[in-house]
């Protein structure tokens, strides 16, 4: 063998043989998916989770766990809330319970109570509110509790 700078024969015992490597047949740069906005499911208004569909990535139980051994809680409250599914209900704090709306006045008024005295508007995922709903059709009554002004 002759060295491809000088041109010199190289002194020295050389073994040249075959090589043998195997590439990967996917990429991980080709199998990231993300977006900022996008289409959401109609009934729980999150992300649509298929990549054929536009969807994102969905952030899991062992992610988010994960995330939160890292001490990384703001980041898991805004993946979970402020970018999924963001929504404002209003509480009583009187009895506790989601306040509605008065056909009439189209104000918000307590059911319980009767009143729109103390009622506050509390930011939580719109999947808390399916769930109270869901709840509150099989019978079972939930409360939030709000700190009290």
């Amino acid at each position: 063998m002759f060295n491809g700078q000088t041109g010199q024969a190289i002194e020295a015992k050389i073994f040249v043989g075959c090589l043998f490597y195997q590439r990967l047949t996917k990429m991980a740069e080709d199998q990231v998916k993300f977006r900022s906005k996008g289409p959401t499911h109609p009934l729980t208004r999150q992300p649509v989770d298929d990549r054929q569909r536009h969807g994102g990535v969905r952030i899991g139980e062992m992610e988010r766990d994960c995330l939160l051994a890292h001490g990384a809680t703001i980041n898991v409250q805004e993946r979970l809330f402020r970018i999924s599914d963001p929504y404002q209900v209003h509480i009583c704090q009187g009895c506790n319970t989601i306040a509605s709306r008065d056909s009439k006045t189209s104000i918000r008024v307590c059911k319980f109570c009767r009143t729109g005295k103390h009622i506050v508007r509390v930011d939580v995922p719109y999947a808390c509110k399916l769930l109270y709903q869901e709840l509150l059709s099989m019978g079972v009554f939930m409360r939030f509790e709000t700190e009290l002004d």
